[in-house]
């Protein structure tokens, strides 16, 4: 009865992808121990209006909104404790977790996770939740961070999001029309242990330096040049983590 409860409370809604107004009695259901408890037909008929909405604005769009346009097996974890198997797919331009219990299950029974900071999914077999981080521009935003590393004094995380740009229409033979598109985006943040702040780190060296304690400079420049690390990287900058984290 926990284990069902706590994912009920992860589960804060149902999209459905189906057409008409809800009639049909489809619910989405997700069963724990042989217990299977349904979400209310009002809540898929209130989120089917708001997904036909957002569908016929996103037509003819190269890319896509989502990491994987189909849905993957993950774990799903509340307050670190596991909760169930199941397959999601992650919109990572309206910054939703999709789920469903099986792959061969239609998109009518679709629910999105609730974004709250005890809730993750295993990504690539590393834990993704809802985060609160500063960018380099010092502004306070809130999403889905995956975590690379887990150390004794820092954690080092990764931001995937997807930005849409409107395109343009041709008027005559001189200007090229473009595409409506989505393009996608990677982020580096770490938080030091102590200390209740994600920061985003700049992809350079020279700023990274920037971002560490005096005691840390010399030690961390030292091991950049003589391994011939950059930062960009996302392999190097684990291994600055690990050095870090020694």
């Amino acid at each position: 009865m926990k284990k069902l409860f706590l994912l009920l409370f992860c589960l804060v809604y149902c999209i459905s992808y189906a057409q008409g107004d809800g009639a049909s009695g489809n619910t989405f259901n997700m069963g724990i121990g042989g217990n299977n408890t349904a979400l209310s037909q009002t809540m898929l008929s209130k989120f089917r209006a708001i997904t036909e909405n957002r569908n016929s604005r996103m037509d003819n769009i190269t890319g896509s909104a989502y990491l994987t346009d189909i849905f993957l097996p993950t774990k799903l974890y509340y307050d670190n404790q596991f909760m169930n198997n199941v397959y999601y797919r992650y919109n990572a331009y309206n910054k939703e977790i999709e789920v469903k219990q099986s792959p061969n299950e239609d998109n009518q029974n679709v629910a999105a996770l609730n974004k709250g900071k005890k809730i993750a999914i295993l990504v690539d077999n590393h834990k993704m939740s809802f985060k609160t981080f500063i960018t380099s521009k010092k502004k306070t935003l809130n999403g889905y961070l995956i975590a690379l590393l887990n150390g004794k004094k820092y954690d080092l995380y990764k931001r995937i999001h997807i930005i849409f740009s409107p395109g343009r229409v041709s008027t005559n033979s001189f200007v090229k029309a473009v595409p409506n598109r989505f393009t996608k985006f990677t982020e580096y943040y770490f938080q030091k242990e102590g200390v209740n702040r994600i920061d985003e780190i700049q992809p350079s060296n020279r700023q990274f330096l920037k971002l560490l304690d005096d005691s840390a400079k010399n030690d961390i420049r030292t091991f950049l040049k003589e391994n011939k690390l950059n930062v960009k990287n996302e392999a190097d900058l684990v291994k600055v983590f690990e050095y870090l984290n020694r």
